[in-house]
């Protein structure tokens, strides 16, 4: 199993609506996950948190095999580029673990324990960041 950190803007897409809403979310996979990989997902500024610990269920699925979320789109263009793309990428299902809202977990408390930025695209995390994370699910 992996821990991985992915990020995401709340302005283009509502990411929490959904999750909370369907229990899981489908993304688009960019990186090797495998099923039951771990994904902490972190919310960027100005928030700069980790918001959501996820677990990996369904990995290389086409776009048909994917929720539909035109709703949950705020950004037109953003959608429009979804669709114009969608065909030929592969997507990954990330089931809901847990909501995070530890002030544990914001960025500067986790470039203290080993992450080296503010996370752009999705990354494995380091074990000593990992092990930090775990260490404040419950805060």
């Amino acid at each position: 199993m992996t821990y991985w950190i992915r990020a995401y803007n709340h302005r283009q897409y509502r990411v929490a609506d959904f999750i909370r809403d369907h229990g899981f979310i489908d993304w688009g996979m960019t990186h090797h996950y495998e099923v039951g990989d771990v994904v902490f997902l972190y919310l960027t500024a100005p928030d700069s948190r980790l918001t959501f610990m996820m677990e990996v269920e369904q990995v290389d699925m086409d776009w048909q095999e994917t929720e539909k979320d035109s709703e949950y789109y705020l950004s037109q263009a953003y959608y429009d580029a979804w669709v114009e793309r969608r065909e030929e990428s592969r997507y990954v299902r990330f089931l809901f673990l847990k909501e995070l809202h530890s002030p544990a977990l914001g960025l500067e408390q986790l470039r203290e324990h080993g992450l080296s930025g503010a996370p752009r695209s999705p990354r494995r995390l380091r074990p000593e960041t990992a092990a930090y994370v775990l260490e404040h699910l419950e805060e």
